[in-house]
């Protein structure tokens, strides 16, 4: 009987022991284990502010045909081009919106003398954007422009093309 006695008392101590066996290797084996192989993971990009790409400098942004009759000019492109040209605003003038990424948007609007197309190119300061091109042969056309929605010049090259600025 004293042996039944001891077996019972021995055996809980055992499952006792057994168990604080099992919980600390366990533990070790949690934190010996080596982890994990980790991924290299690239920092995801910082997200961006939808709009227009800075420019890192001067770079073409608008053309524009001037035209003796606008209007059909309007139509032509229109056609030819499947454009969509909205003249609705207080000039009549039609703007042509950029067809995706890596295009740029235009006009068709009437003209002062002959009619031409044109190129404008963003520059920091018409003025003196003017100034430099003055001293390389051209010709200032229209000076700088506030219009509202732009600040705008045009100049004529030493060849006779009419070059336009958008200040920006």
């Amino acid at each position: 009987m004293a042996k039944k006695a001891a077996r019972k008392k021995s055996a809980p101590k055992a499952k006792a022991k057994k168990a604080k066996t099992t919980a600390k290797t366990k533990a070790r084996k949690s934190v010996a284990r080596p982890a994990k192989r980790a991924v290299a993971r690239k920092a995801a990009p910082p997200e961006t502010v939808a709009g227009p790409p800075k420019l890192t400098g001067p770079s073409v942004v608008h053309w524009e045909v001037q035209a003796r009759d606008p209007g059909a000019q309007m139509r032509f492109f229109g056609d030819l081009f499947g454009w969509n040209v909205d003249a609705n605003n207080p000039q009549n003038y039609g703007m042509v919106t950029p067809a995706g990424p890596g295009s740029i948007g235009g006009g068709i609007g009437p003209t002062m003398d002959a009619p031409r197309a044109t190129f404008y190119v963003q520059v920091p300061s018409i003025a003196d954007t003017l100034d430099k091109a003055a001293t390389m042969g051209a010709q200032t056309l229209m000076p700088r422009t506030d219009i509202g929605m732009i600040v705008m010049a045009q100049f004529r090259d030493p060849e006779g093309n009419v070059i336009g600025l958008v200040e920006g």
